[in-house]
């Protein structure tokens, strides 16, 4: 189980933002590889800069952020004094919601504290597949399966939502070539790692059983 884990925390923080740092990351998801799964290989420093500064980033031009908020709907309702998610009924493609709520509360019951910047994104996928390591190393089998069914089965919608932009790119052509060719490459390199990830948590998952 801990291999399995470690694996895939280290596709998780591939989508984290590293800077020049990035191919340590790459090294990292690499060797931590397990049962025959390949981690992808390190993009060119510029796609990777694009992936980071327009894609990873929110408010970028093509953002399109592992958050699992922004892919599930706010479920909870306020207590009706127009605050909160009551007033979105079951809204989608919306920070700190119900997921990220209820990793605030796993966090605070592990005593971890949130990095400043993922206060606005405490279910970014980089830190659930942190917190899913974590629980391995503690031999909580099943804390682990319950954070990979409860909080990591949106990975199918982010990587539609990759394919959406690559799709709109397409249809609307950045008018600098190089800079289109680097965000087109950009996205669909995220969609590989969301693969990669996708693989590597059911094959962690699977172990579980």
């Amino acid at each position: 189980m801990q291999k399995r884990a470690n694996y895939v925390r280290a596709l998780g923080a591939l989508f984290a933002l590293w800077g020049a740092d990035y191919p340590a990351a790459y090294e990292g998801a690499q060797a931590a590889a397990v049962d025959g799964l390949a981690a992808p290989a390190p993009p060119s420093a510029a796609v990777r800069r694009r992936l980071e500064d327009e894609v990873l980033t929110l408010g970028a031009l093509a953002a399109t952020l592992p958050v699992e908020s922004l892919y599930k709907p706010w479920a909870s309702m306020s207590g009706g004094d127009g605050d909160g998610p009551a007033q979105f009924g079951a809204a989608r493609n919306l920070l700190l919601g119900d997921s990220a709520q209820h990793m605030r509360a796993l966090y605070d019951g592990l005593e971890l504290e949130v990095p400043p910047a993922y206060e606005a994104m405490p279910d970014h996928v980089a830190l659930l597949t942190e917190v899913a390591c974590l629980y391995a190393e503690a031999g909580n089998g099943e804390a682990v399966r319950a954070l990979l069914a409860d909080h990591l089965d949106w990975l199918g919608a982010y990587e539609d939502a990759l394919a959406t932009r690559l799709a709109t790119l397409g249809a609307r052509p950045l008018p600098v070539a190089q800079h289109h060719d680097e965000l087109t490459a950009a996205l669909a390199h995220g969609r590989e790692l969301t693969g990669a990830l996708t693989r590597a948590i059911h094959n962690l998952s699977q172990s579980l059983r």
